[in-house]
């Protein structure tokens, strides 16, 4: 079956450019609004600001972000005063990850900044397309995860 895609063109746009991009332009607007954090950072909140109380593991699953990683994040996070570890009830080998009322004071502002990056990085577009390339992918993404 063919393609509307080139091989090049399909690796350009599966390869993270446009997240980049996107990356780029989120660091550059929590800058000119003194949010000091990273992408990375942001996407933990993002995590936390809907579900609190999470594990680790949680956390890294929901971000696909490495175990390492994950305590590097929170361990910085933590530095901010925006999280704090909590032990489980049920499990006191388990770290439970909560916000501080700093890292809930700061949800607004950040999300503000976030969805004016990503109105921007969308204007032009009509909605149709976007649902098209949404649906698009997910696919891919089932696709690769199917493959496990």
């Amino acid at each position: 079956m063919g393609t509307i895609f080139s091989t090049e063109n399909l690796y350009t746009i599966l390869s993270g450019r446009t997240h980049s991009a996107f990356n780029r332009a989120l660091l550059t607007n929590f800058r000119k609004n003194n949010i000091s954090l990273t992408k990375e950072q942001w996407t933990i909140l993002g995590v936390l600001w809907k579900n609190e109380g999470c594990t680790q593991q949680t956390l890294a699953d929901q971000t696909s972000t490495d175990k390492p990683g994950i305590t590097r994040l929170i361990d910085h996070l933590e530095k901010e005063n925006l999280v704090e570890r909590h032990p489980d009830a049920n499990d006191k080998r388990l770290k439970l990850i909560f916000l501080t009322p700093k890292g809930k004071s700061i949800e607004k502002e950040v999300m503000i900044v976030v969805n004016e990056t990503l109105k921007n990085a969308i204007r032009d577009i009509e909605p149709e397309r976007l649902e098209i390339v949404k649906e698009t992918f997910l696919q891919i993404y089932n696709n690769l995860e199917t493959k496990k």
